[in-house]
Protein backbone atom coordinates (compact mmCIF):
# COMPACT_ATOMS: atom_id res chain seq x y z
CA UNK A 1 0.00 0.00 0.00
CA UNK A 2 1.50 3.51 -1.44
CA UNK A 3 1.98 6.01 1.75
CA UNK A 4 -0.18 9.49 0.89
CA UNK A 5 2.82 11.30 -1.14
CA UNK A 6 1.28 15.25 0.38
CA UNK A 7 -0.06 16.70 3.19
CA UNK A 8 -3.94 17.24 1.32
CA UNK A 9 -3.51 13.25 1.08
CA UNK A 10 -2.14 12.52 4.52
CA UNK A 11 -4.83 14.12 5.67
CA UNK A 12 -7.50 12.66 3.55
CA UNK A 13 -6.37 9.35 4.09
CA UNK A 14 -6.70 9.64 7.91
CA UNK A 15 -9.99 11.54 7.81
CA UNK A 16 -11.34 8.54 5.65
CA UNK A 17 -9.56 5.91 7.73
CA UNK A 18 -11.13 7.25 11.32
CA UNK A 19 -14.88 8.15 10.04
CA UNK A 20 -14.73 4.25 8.83
CA UNK A 21 -13.90 3.66 12.08
CA UNK A 22 -16.02 5.49 14.20
CA UNK A 23 -19.06 4.15 11.60
CA UNK A 24 -17.72 0.77 12.19
CA UNK A 25 -17.70 1.08 15.78
CA UNK A 26 -20.05 3.47 16.98
CA UNK A 27 -23.31 1.29 14.64
CA UNK A 28 -22.29 -1.71 16.72
CA UNK A 29 -22.47 -0.25 19.76
CA UNK A 30 -26.09 1.72 18.89
CA UNK A 31 -26.77 -1.64 18.51
CA UNK A 32 -26.50 -3.47 21.25
CA UNK A 33 -27.23 0.08 23.72
CA UNK A 34 -30.41 0.80 21.14
CA UNK A 35 -33.01 -2.18 23.10
CA UNK A 36 -36.36 -3.40 21.39
CA UNK A 37 -38.36 -0.78 22.16
CA UNK A 38 -38.71 1.78 18.82
CA UNK A 39 -36.67 5.52 20.14
CA UNK A 40 -37.78 9.17 18.61
CA UNK A 41 -35.75 10.94 16.93
CA UNK A 42 -34.66 14.03 19.63
CA UNK A 43 -35.36 13.63 22.86
CA UNK A 44 -33.98 12.49 26.21
CA UNK A 45 -33.71 8.54 25.33
CA UNK A 46 -33.79 9.09 21.73
CA UNK A 47 -31.19 8.59 18.69
CA UNK A 48 -30.33 12.11 18.77
CA UNK A 49 -29.33 11.83 22.38
CA UNK A 50 -27.06 8.65 21.50
CA UNK A 51 -25.91 10.02 18.24
CA UNK A 52 -24.41 13.39 19.93
CA UNK A 53 -22.85 11.01 22.57
CA UNK A 54 -20.97 9.09 20.01
CA UNK A 55 -20.43 11.48 17.54
CA UNK A 56 -18.71 13.92 20.32
CA UNK A 57 -16.71 11.67 21.65
CA UNK A 58 -15.05 10.11 18.36
CA UNK A 59 -15.22 13.78 16.95
CA UNK A 60 -12.84 14.72 19.97
CA UNK A 61 -10.24 11.83 19.76
CA UNK A 62 -9.88 12.59 16.07
CA UNK A 63 -9.41 15.87 16.69
CA UNK A 64 -6.95 15.70 19.72
CA UNK A 65 -4.62 12.61 17.08
CA UNK A 66 -4.88 14.72 14.03
CA UNK A 67 -3.67 17.77 15.69
CA UNK A 68 -0.59 16.12 17.27
CA UNK A 69 0.51 13.67 14.18
CA UNK A 70 0.13 16.79 12.24
CA UNK A 71 2.41 19.06 14.73
CA UNK A 72 4.80 15.81 14.08
CA UNK A 73 4.63 15.96 10.19
CA UNK A 74 4.25 19.56 9.97
CA UNK A 75 6.09 20.97 13.65
CA UNK A 76 5.20 24.84 14.52
CA UNK A 77 8.68 25.35 16.05
CA UNK A 78 7.71 28.66 17.61
CA UNK A 79 5.12 26.21 19.76
CA UNK A 80 8.30 24.34 21.15
CA UNK A 81 9.40 27.20 22.92
CA UNK A 82 6.14 27.03 24.89
CA UNK A 83 5.68 25.14 28.42
CA UNK A 84 4.53 21.71 27.88
CA UNK A 85 1.74 21.99 30.15
CA UNK A 86 0.63 24.67 27.85
CA UNK A 87 0.53 22.68 24.63
CA UNK A 88 -1.69 20.42 26.53
CA UNK A 89 -4.06 22.82 27.77
CA UNK A 90 -4.35 24.46 24.38
CA UNK A 91 -4.99 21.06 23.26
CA UNK A 92 -7.61 19.92 25.42
CA UNK A 93 -9.25 23.62 25.05
CA UNK A 94 -9.88 22.82 21.19
CA UNK A 95 -11.01 19.55 21.55
CA UNK A 96 -13.53 20.28 24.10
CA UNK A 97 -14.99 23.62 22.10
CA UNK A 98 -14.86 21.11 19.12
CA UNK A 99 -17.03 18.69 21.05
CA UNK A 100 -19.16 20.83 22.83
CA UNK A 101 -20.07 22.43 19.28
CA UNK A 102 -20.37 18.95 17.74
CA UNK A 103 -22.57 17.11 20.52
CA UNK A 104 -24.84 20.77 20.10
CA UNK A 105 -25.30 21.03 16.91
CA UNK A 106 -26.41 17.11 16.42
CA UNK A 107 -28.71 17.86 19.30
CA UNK A 108 -30.11 20.53 17.53
CA UNK A 109 -30.57 18.70 13.98
CA UNK A 110 -32.16 16.25 15.48
CA UNK A 111 -35.11 18.35 17.22
CA UNK A 112 -35.20 20.16 13.72
CA UNK A 113 -35.64 16.10 11.77
CA UNK A 114 -38.27 15.57 14.94
CA UNK A 115 -40.22 18.49 14.20
CA UNK A 116 -40.32 18.02 10.52
CA UNK A 117 -41.46 14.63 10.78
CA UNK A 118 -43.87 14.39 13.50
CA UNK A 119 -44.27 10.79 15.08
CA UNK A 120 -41.36 9.49 13.18
CA UNK A 121 -39.30 6.67 15.50
CA UNK A 122 -36.84 4.23 14.24
CA UNK A 123 -35.79 0.64 15.39
CA UNK A 124 -32.42 -1.07 16.43
CA UNK A 125 -30.78 -1.47 12.89
CA UNK A 126 -32.48 1.81 10.91
CA UNK A 127 -31.13 3.65 14.27
CA UNK A 128 -27.79 2.05 14.25
CA UNK A 129 -27.31 2.64 11.00
CA UNK A 130 -28.37 6.55 11.36
CA UNK A 131 -26.21 7.06 14.70
CA UNK A 132 -23.24 5.55 12.74
CA UNK A 133 -23.45 7.83 9.31
CA UNK A 134 -23.37 11.01 11.94
CA UNK A 135 -20.93 9.56 14.26
CA UNK A 136 -18.50 9.19 10.68
CA UNK A 137 -19.65 12.64 9.19
CA UNK A 138 -18.64 14.70 12.44
CA UNK A 139 -15.57 12.67 12.75
CA UNK A 140 -14.10 13.20 9.90
CA UNK A 141 -14.76 16.86 10.11
CA UNK A 142 -12.80 16.81 13.53
CA UNK A 143 -9.90 15.19 12.12
CA UNK A 144 -9.65 17.50 9.45
CA UNK A 145 -9.97 20.68 11.85
CA UNK A 146 -7.47 19.20 14.12
CA UNK A 147 -5.13 18.80 10.83
CA UNK A 148 -5.20 22.81 9.99
CA UNK A 149 -5.44 24.60 13.24
CA UNK A 150 -4.88 28.09 12.85
CA UNK A 151 -5.79 31.73 14.51
CA UNK A 152 -8.77 31.96 12.01
CA UNK A 153 -9.86 28.34 13.33
CA UNK A 154 -9.90 28.43 16.53
CA UNK A 155 -11.69 32.30 16.86
CA UNK A 156 -14.39 30.40 14.40
CA UNK A 157 -14.78 27.56 16.47
CA UNK A 158 -14.78 29.41 20.13
CA UNK A 159 -17.16 32.17 18.40
CA UNK A 160 -19.46 29.19 17.01
CA UNK A 161 -19.60 27.41 20.71
CA UNK A 162 -20.96 30.54 22.16
CA UNK A 163 -23.62 31.09 20.05
CA UNK A 164 -24.83 27.48 19.96
CA UNK A 165 -24.40 26.90 22.83
CA UNK A 166 -26.23 29.84 23.79
CA UNK A 167 -29.08 29.94 21.75
CA UNK A 168 -29.38 26.55 22.78
CA UNK A 169 -29.50 27.73 26.50
CA UNK A 170 -32.23 30.11 25.69
CA UNK A 171 -34.41 27.93 23.66
CA UNK A 172 -34.40 25.24 26.70
CA UNK A 173 -34.35 27.88 29.80
CA UNK A 174 -36.99 26.72 32.76
CA UNK A 175 -37.93 30.45 32.99
CA UNK A 176 -38.72 32.01 29.25
CA UNK A 177 -38.62 35.66 31.16
CA UNK A 178 -35.15 35.07 31.82
CA UNK A 179 -34.64 38.13 29.32
CA UNK A 180 -35.77 40.42 31.29
CA UNK A 181 -32.74 40.32 33.76
CA UNK A 182 -29.56 39.81 31.83
CA UNK A 183 -27.75 37.21 29.85
CA UNK A 184 -26.09 36.21 33.20
CA UNK A 185 -29.41 34.07 33.85
CA UNK A 186 -29.12 31.60 31.85
CA UNK A 187 -26.33 30.72 33.74
CA UNK A 188 -28.72 30.44 37.53
CA UNK A 189 -31.05 27.63 36.70
CA UNK A 190 -30.09 24.88 38.32
CA UNK A 191 -31.23 22.82 35.49
CA UNK A 192 -29.77 21.31 32.53
CA UNK A 193 -29.81 24.43 30.38
CA UNK A 194 -28.36 26.47 33.27
CA UNK A 195 -25.00 24.28 33.45
CA UNK A 196 -24.90 24.03 29.49
CA UNK A 197 -24.76 27.82 29.58
CA UNK A 198 -22.13 28.27 32.18
CA UNK A 199 -20.05 25.34 30.32
CA UNK A 200 -20.21 27.29 26.32
CA UNK A 201 -18.56 29.93 28.48
CA UNK A 202 -16.34 28.09 30.11
CA UNK A 203 -15.18 26.31 27.26
CA UNK A 204 -15.24 29.30 25.01
CA UNK A 205 -13.02 31.31 27.19
CA UNK A 206 -10.16 27.94 27.46
CA UNK A 207 -10.50 28.60 23.17
CA UNK A 208 -9.72 31.62 23.67
CA UNK A 209 -6.43 31.44 25.87
CA UNK A 210 -5.28 29.03 23.39
CA UNK A 211 -5.97 31.72 20.46
CA UNK A 212 -3.72 34.11 22.55
CA UNK A 213 -0.59 32.29 21.46
CA UNK A 214 -1.50 32.25 17.93
CA UNK A 215 -2.34 35.72 17.57
CA UNK A 216 0.57 36.57 19.30
CA UNK A 217 2.58 34.40 17.17
CA UNK A 218 0.83 36.04 14.17
CA UNK A 219 1.55 39.66 15.86
CA UNK A 220 5.59 38.61 16.03
CA UNK A 221 6.34 37.48 12.39
CA UNK A 222 4.88 40.55 11.03
CA UNK A 223 6.68 42.32 13.39
CA UNK A 224 10.08 41.14 12.95
CA UNK A 225 9.86 41.13 9.49
CA UNK A 226 9.19 44.99 9.31
CA UNK A 227 11.96 45.16 11.64
CA UNK A 228 9.44 46.35 14.79
CA UNK A 229 10.61 42.86 16.54
CA UNK A 230 9.24 43.68 20.50
CA UNK A 231 8.65 40.32 22.11
CA UNK A 232 7.70 42.27 25.14
CA UNK A 233 5.04 43.54 23.95
CA UNK A 234 4.16 40.18 22.28
CA UNK A 235 3.87 38.29 25.55
CA UNK A 236 2.23 41.39 26.88
CA UNK A 237 -0.70 41.58 24.29
CA UNK A 238 -1.16 37.42 24.22
CA UNK A 239 -0.94 37.48 28.39
CA UNK A 240 -3.75 40.35 27.71
CA UNK A 241 -6.13 38.09 25.31
CA UNK A 242 -5.55 34.99 27.36
CA UNK A 243 -6.96 37.49 30.33
CA UNK A 244 -10.08 37.89 28.81
CA UNK A 245 -10.13 34.08 27.90
CA UNK A 246 -9.71 33.55 31.78
CA UNK A 247 -11.89 35.97 32.60
CA UNK A 248 -14.75 34.52 30.53
CA UNK A 249 -14.21 31.06 32.10
CA UNK A 250 -14.41 32.77 35.42
CA UNK A 251 -17.73 33.88 34.62
CA UNK A 252 -18.95 30.54 33.71
CA UNK A 253 -17.43 28.95 36.93
CA UNK A 254 -18.84 31.52 39.07
CA UNK A 255 -22.57 32.19 38.10
CA UNK A 256 -24.30 35.28 39.09
CA UNK A 257 -26.44 33.39 41.69
CA UNK A 258 -23.40 31.81 42.89
CA UNK A 259 -21.21 35.26 44.04
CA UNK A 260 -23.04 37.68 42.18
CA UNK A 261 -19.53 40.45 43.16
CA UNK A 262 -17.07 37.52 41.60
CA UNK A 263 -19.35 37.25 38.28
CA UNK A 264 -19.34 40.90 38.10
CA UNK A 265 -15.54 41.09 38.60
CA UNK A 266 -14.74 38.50 35.96
CA UNK A 267 -17.21 40.44 33.40
CA UNK A 268 -15.62 43.93 34.36
CA UNK A 269 -12.10 42.21 33.93
CA UNK A 270 -13.22 41.10 30.09
CA UNK A 271 -14.10 44.80 29.27
CA UNK A 272 -11.21 46.13 31.10
CA UNK A 273 -8.47 43.79 29.75
CA UNK A 274 -10.22 44.17 25.87
CA UNK A 275 -9.86 47.93 26.61
CA UNK A 276 -5.94 47.36 27.86
CA UNK A 277 -5.77 45.59 24.69
CA UNK A 278 -7.17 47.37 22.15
CA UNK A 279 -4.92 50.52 23.44
CA UNK A 280 -1.46 48.75 22.98
CA UNK A 281 -2.63 47.17 19.63
CA UNK A 282 -3.55 50.16 18.02
CA UNK A 283 -0.62 52.65 19.21
CA UNK A 284 2.39 50.30 19.75
CA UNK A 285 1.87 47.43 17.20
CA UNK A 286 3.16 48.88 13.99
CA UNK A 287 1.85 48.70 10.58
CA UNK A 288 -1.50 47.75 11.31
CA UNK A 289 -3.67 48.92 8.53
CA UNK A 290 -5.64 51.61 8.75
CA UNK A 291 -8.95 50.44 7.44
CA UNK A 292 -8.75 47.76 10.83
CA UNK A 293 -8.42 50.87 13.00
CA UNK A 294 -11.00 52.94 10.94
CA UNK A 295 -12.95 49.84 11.83
CA UNK A 296 -12.47 49.06 15.39
CA UNK A 297 -13.49 52.96 15.77
CA UNK A 298 -16.70 52.01 14.62
CA UNK A 299 -17.04 49.01 16.63
CA UNK A 300 -16.18 51.07 19.73
CA UNK A 301 -18.42 53.77 18.71
CA UNK A 302 -21.44 51.08 18.23
CA UNK A 303 -20.60 49.85 21.74
CA UNK A 304 -20.82 52.68 23.30
CA UNK A 305 -24.22 53.87 21.67
CA UNK A 306 -26.10 50.27 22.65
CA UNK A 307 -24.57 50.84 26.58
CA UNK A 308 -26.18 54.73 26.22
CA UNK A 309 -29.59 53.15 24.46
CA UNK A 310 -29.66 51.12 27.61
CA UNK A 311 -28.62 53.99 30.20
CA UNK A 312 -30.07 56.48 30.22
CA UNK A 313 -32.04 56.38 27.31
CA UNK A 314 -34.17 53.22 28.23
CA UNK A 315 -34.69 52.26 24.66
CA UNK A 316 -34.32 48.25 25.77
CA UNK A 317 -33.17 46.84 29.02
CA UNK A 318 -29.78 45.17 29.64
CA UNK A 319 -29.91 42.03 27.86
CA UNK A 320 -30.39 43.89 24.67
CA UNK A 321 -27.54 46.24 25.21
CA UNK A 322 -25.64 42.47 26.04
CA UNK A 323 -27.09 40.96 22.59
CA UNK A 324 -26.18 44.26 20.70
CA UNK A 325 -22.39 44.90 22.16
CA UNK A 326 -21.49 41.17 22.24
CA UNK A 327 -22.61 40.84 18.28
CA UNK A 328 -20.31 43.71 17.37
CA UNK A 329 -17.40 42.65 19.58
CA UNK A 330 -17.46 39.16 18.05
CA UNK A 331 -17.46 40.56 15.19
CA UNK A 332 -14.36 42.27 15.95
CA UNK A 333 -12.77 39.33 17.28
CA UNK A 334 -13.62 37.62 13.41
CA UNK A 335 -11.83 40.76 11.91
CA UNK A 336 -9.33 41.26 13.79
CA UNK A 337 -7.65 37.81 13.61
CA UNK A 338 -7.98 37.71 9.63
CA UNK A 339 -5.79 40.78 10.18
CA UNK A 340 -3.57 39.40 12.77
CA UNK A 341 -2.96 36.41 10.26
CA UNK A 342 -2.57 38.74 7.74
CA UNK A 343 -0.04 41.06 9.21
CA UNK A 344 1.92 37.90 10.09
CA UNK A 345 2.37 36.58 6.33
CA UNK A 346 1.86 40.28 4.78
CA UNK A 347 5.74 40.97 4.63
CA UNK A 348 6.99 37.88 4.23
CA UNK A 349 9.42 37.08 0.97
CA UNK A 350 7.69 35.38 -1.75
CA UNK A 351 4.39 36.41 -0.30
Amino acid sequence: MNKPSSTAERIESRSTTWAVIAFAVSMAAVAALFGPARRPLAGAESLGSMAAWFATVFTGLGFAASYYLESRHNPQHWRESLPWIKRCLDLVALAAAIMMLCHLLIVAVSYLFQIGFVGLDVDRYGGAVLAAGTTAAMTYIGVQSGSRVNSQSIAQVAIATAFVGTMASMIAAPDQAWWEWHFSALGNSDSASGARFNLTLTVTGLAVTALANYVGHDLSQGMDQRGAADKKLVTLLSWLLAGIGLCMMGVGLVPDAQNTPVHVGFASGMVLLFAVFSYFLMRRVPGIPKDFMIFSGIVVAAVVVSVLLWVPIGYYNLTGMEFVAAGFLFSWLIVFVRTAAAYGREAQPGS
